[in-house]
């Protein structure tokens, strides 16, 4: 049995913008005394704990990549990409979340504000990018032409202190030309998804797989949602996502990162043609970023602001389980009117927290011999309502996002609604163990009133749940950890 997990953190940004609709450019061409930059502002938020939901364990033990899903300049201009270079530079020369991030491990694709708009040849729309790119990677990616800027689609494999990943960034942006069907909308052909089939199929040899977490990264959307959509833009997804989106299930990618439309959301791509049996892939999590750095934000959403994600992404290969969880940090910068720039803060706007599996953790309902229960039979159930006075733990598992662990139990105690108590009757602690291997912990109403705790495990595990009771009385009760498995039938 696999006994080994992998777990990442990735910083997504995504549309900075650098160029005159940047949050860090004083306005009216004033001067830029007291205005952060934004990779300081970055970077300094990143120096917290999140208010307690990142563990110590997490920050010190899981490794740190960058993905910026593209859009780095305004124009495509020089002086643009060189604010960009800078930016990501500065990301490299300081601790964030603790750990320094090498270069080699910051992940880019273009954007479609990133290419030379007017030109006319892939070469000349992409030159200013590719000479950008080229300097950012010197002596750490093989140099790039700007007469092959398919080839910015590509295979990055790395193992991160035992955590391996395969990085797909894919060039949606080849043929953003202005006056053309392709202005506003990406697109990746033929060719590029054969090579990347290819590419995966070679890499599928390997025997070690599917051991490995699995993200694509690309600009544009590649699904199409009412939120992406601007009256009078004609913008679609990907031209050839429905080939692409195949591409990547079929071999079990775990994240699609993207950026585009300045519009931060999360959901699953698992679609299920209902004329086909259950797919055996793993739904891919799509995961679009806001902008981080653009003052042109979605106007009909009146709490819209500037964002970056944390992502947090555990992979259990033998159990074929993903848990993700994804923080947005929202950069506030109105208050009752515009706040000064040494008045912006950062704060959380969102934690979404998702598991992706293949299968179904419920067993279906068998065959069934259905008798009438007597009332001497059910006296049993009725005394054990009445002994926990209907407190009653329940628990659910997920993959554990502590590096070295494989599940999270979260156990905490539901109150039956049918008995009625006085208050020195109700509960006022609970007295949690599972063993030696964990600590008892004690939970008291005032600050816990769920009484809820969460323990991180390798095997399954009785979890006892001693009951206090204000008025002195006392009982134990207990419940089951199991480890999640297939039980599709």
């Amino acid at each position: 049995m696999i006994t080994y997990t992998n777990q990442i953190q990735i910083l997504h940004l995504s549309d900075i913008h650098f160029g005159a609709h940047h949050i860090c450019n004083p306005p009216h061409d004033g001067a830029s005394a007291g205005f952060p930059k934004l990779a300081d502002l970055i970077s300094e938020d990143l120096q917290s704990d999140f208010d307690g939901l990142i563990s110590p364990k997490e920050n010190t033990d899981s490794p740190l990549i960058i993905a910026a899903s593209g859009d780095f300049t305004q124009r495509a201009e020089h002086n643009e990409f060189v604010e960009a270079g800078n930016f990501l530079v500065k990301l490299t020369d300081q601790p964030l979340l603790g750990k320094k991030v090498a270069r080699k491990n910051i992940y880019t694709i273009p954007g479609n504000h990133d290419v030379t708009f007017a030109a006319s040849s892939h070469e000349e729309r992409f030159q200013p990018y590719i000479n950008f790119y080229n300097k950012f990677y010197e002596n750490i990616r093989p140099t790039a032409a700007s007469h092959h800027a398919e080839k910015l689609t590509q295979i990055h494999i790395d193992n991160l202190n035992g955590n391996k990943i395969f990085i797909v960034e894919i060039n949606c942006s080849m043929y953003v030309q202005q006056g053309t069907v392709d202005s506003s909308r990406g697109q990746i052909d033929m060719e590029s998804i054969r090579r990347l089939r290819l590419e995966l199929t070679e890499l599928a040899q390997k025997p070690d797989y599917n051991d490995y977490i699995k993200i694509a990264m690309m600009h544009h959307h590649v699904v199409l949602l009412p939120s992406f959509i601007e009256a009078g833009r004609g913008v679609d997804s990907i031209l050839n996502a429905g080939y692409l989106l195949e591409l990547l299930s079929s071999n079990n990618f775990h994240l699609i990162l993207h950026g585009h439309k300045h519009y931060p959301q999360i959901f699953n791509y698992e679609p299920l043609p209902l004329w086909s049996a259950n797919s055996t892939n793993i739904p891919q999590l799509v995961i679009s970023g806001g902008s981080c750095g653009s003052n042109e934000l979605p106007n009909w959403v009146n709490t819209a602001c500037n964002t970056y994600g944390l992502i947090t992404i555990k992979w259990h290969p033998a159990a074929k389980q993903a848990r993700v969880r994804v923080i947005t940090r929202g950069l506030i910068r109105i208050g009752y009117g515009l706040l000064a720039p040494d008045q912006w803060y950062w704060k959380t706007l969102n934690v979404s927290d998702k598991i992706l599996r293949p299968y179904h953790t419920i067993p279906e309902v068998g065959n069934l011999s259905i008798e009438k229960l007597s009332d001497a039979e059910d006296i049993e159930r009725k005394e054990r309502y009445a002994e926990q006075r209907g407190k009653m733990p329940v628990v659910e598992v997920m993959p554990s996002l502590v590096p070295g662990q494989a599940y999270e139990v979260r156990a905490w105690i539901v109150s039956h609604d049918n008995m009625v108590l006085n208050k020195e009757q109700e509960l006022a602690s609970v007295e949690w163990s599972a063993g030696k291997m964990f600590a008892k912990i004690v939970c008291n109403d005032d600050d816990n009133p769920k009484f809820s705790i969460s323990y991180h495990y390798w095997g399954p595990m009785l979890i006892q749940a001693k009951l206090n009771f204000k008025d002195g009385y006392t009982t134990n009760t207990f419940i089951y950890a199991r480890l999640p498995k297939d039980e599709s039938r």
